[in-house]
């Protein structure tokens, strides 16, 4: 069945704004530093030293620690001498970077207040502290000026309470310590955030160990810490504790906290919002998508998407690993594959650094004569967090312009989509993440994603997102599985089936709420109906 003449005419007349392959990602959508390099210790007073045991590794315990105070503290040195093989004291001015260099941990204790900190003293610890931790090292700060740590400092109490710029060891953030969860407590919280709402709040209990490792926060002791994003128009306020772990069964969610996830969703609630309404109708207008639901790849599809590249004399191949490490091996699996098959011109990038995906022109080299890119599996919030809004995502999306072919597999299938499901950080068990929604590379507009889809039981999951979010058509893919994309016609190919959501459908409750089709099916998304194959003449 071809689109209708009036179909064809109101796309043409839509705005090309919302056409799904139009630059319109934004690179500052999305932190640019994504995790600290080492890890952070917090707490406003610290009355059992034997938390630390839960916090740092032996091999920390067994180097030395450098602990810096202004005043003498013979009863505090001692506690640290009783976790620490080798334990060397210090006022800040007159410590030396080889000092630093020698320490495998810093502590910071000091007993007075931030607004009591002279500025130059503040200049020299925060660079202390910073340094040891972009060192890949471990900083602890402890005593009622810990707060300095934030991104955001507040400096008055009160309902309005007033803030200063803190030292940025926790990125886009402002701590509250002393933390009750009273309603006080809350709002002045909250009253900062409404000023910042970029930022994420920080509510510490008293006598307990805030702990940042990369990006994921957690607690040690027998209080928690509260999480708190700002309400807008539409969306409440967001609000989590966490407390220390209790079993090793027990979720990560419930002790666990990924300060990315709520960085990024504080950015989001600034925005416009997203899904939009009125979605771009699902269409590929040059080039070809080829979406696979994990598991395997369906017989000669891998021929086939080089073919679509432009053959082995022709193609220029791009892998994109799906990995959360900075750096990855050398040589790689899909690379090697091609080049087995005779593919002349093949290569990978990785990085998790935004800035070298923006700005790096020898990184981003391969991808301005690619006509074909490959996206791995793995966590697809990785895809997000390296290239969203990125020089190199523009590029990406130009390999579709010139008539280039993208595909995937798994996490590779899913980040297609403008709209990203199934992008928690923290396990994978919810189909829609905060912050991560909008962090789909949007090949195709108007559809959300998902993979490995009768295997492990996601039609409950997807019949959640569409009833959430009607505008969008929703497709599951099973293993082993592929849909062929060229323009709004998707084609199934291999082993098992692609579940289309359509909520503009009605549902009937004894009836499945999608529409399953098997291999050489074909469905129209911009009309969300099966294509007919029309009837051939017979043979005379």
């Amino acid at each position: 069945m071809r689109p209708s003449v009036a179909l064809l005419l109101w796309f043409i007349l839509w705005p090309t704004s919302t056409r799904s392959q139009e630059f319109d990602e934004q690179f500052d959508h999305w932190p640019v530093k994504l995790k600290i390099d080492g890890k952070i210790v917090i707490s406003d007073q610290l009355s059992d030293f034997s938390l630390l045991q839960d916090v740092l590794e032996q091999s920390e315990r067994e180097a030395r620690l450098l602990l810096l105070s202004e005043e003498e503290q013979p009863a505090i040195a001692e506690k640290y001498a009783e976790l620490f093989d080798d334990v060397v004291v210090a006022r800040p001015a007159s410590v030396t970077a080889e000092d630093c260099e020698q320490a495998t941990v810093v502590a910071w204790h000091d007993n007075r207040a931030a607004t009591d900190l002279p500025g130059e003293e503040q200049q020299q610890l925060s660079q202390l502290i910073a340094g040891h931790v972009a060192a890949g090292k471990t900083a602890i700060a402890i005593g009622p000026a810990c707060p300095l740590l934030a991104e955001i400092l507040i400096t008055s109490q009160g309902d309005h309470p007033q803030v200063a710029a803190g030292w940025g060891c926790l990125p886009d953030c402002v701590l509250a310590t002393g933390y009750t969860g009273a309603p006080t407590a809350k709002g002045r919280l909250l009253s900062v955030l409404a000023s910042h709402p970029r930022t994420v709040g920080i509510g510490l209990a008293a006598d307990t160990l805030l702990v940042l490792g990369g990006r994921k926060m957690r607690v040690v002791g027998q209080g928690g810490a509260t999480f708190m994003l700002m309400a807008n128009e539409r969306q409440p306020v967001r609000m989590q504790t966490i407390v220390a772990q209790q079993s090793p069964r027990e979720s990560p969610t419930q002790w666990l906290i990924d300060l990315t996830e709520w960085r990024r969703d504080a950015i989001d609630r600034t925005l416009e919002p997203f899904p939009a309404d009125k979605p771009p109708i699902p269409m590929v207008e040059n080039g070809t998508l080829v979406i696979v639901g994990g598991g395997g790849m369906p017989d000669s599809l891998m021929e086939q998407f080089v073919e679509l590249a432009g053959g082995l004399d022709d193609a220029r191949l791009v892998y994109v690993p799906c990995a959360e490490q900075d750096d990855v091996p050398a040589q790689q699996r899909m690379v090697a594959s091609w080049r087995k098959m005779g593919v002349k011109q093949a290569t990978f990038i990785h990085t998790k650094d935004r800035l070298q995906a923006n700005h790096d022109q020898e990184f981003l080299e391969p991808l301005r004569d690619a006509t074909g890119i490959w996206f791995g599996g793995g966590r697809q919030w990785n895809f997000a967090d390296s290239y969203y809004g990125t020089t190199a995502h523009k590029l990406m999306k130009d390999v579709l312009r010139r008539g280039g072919v993208i595909g995937g597999s798994s996490a590779g299938a899913s980040v297609q989509a403008r709209y990203l499901a199934r992008a928690t950080p923290i396990e994978n068990f919810r189909i829609m993440a905060p912050g991560y929604e909008r962090g789909g590379l949007g090949f195709i507009g108007g559809v959300a994603i998902d993979q490995h889809f009768s295997q492990r039981g996601r039609h409950g999951d997807m019949t959640e997102l569409v009833n959430r979010y009607p505008q969008l058509l929703g497709i599951g893919i099973d293993e082993s599985t592929a849909l062929i994309v060229k323009r709004s016609t998707a084609r199934v190919v291999g082993q098992g089936k692609v579940h289309f959501y359509d909520r503009t459908q009605p549902v009937y409750p004894d009836q499945p709420d999608y529409l399953a089709l098997a291999a050489d099916q074909e469905y129209d998304m911009a009309h969300r109906q099966v294509v007919v194959a029309e009837p051939t003449e017979p043979a005379e």
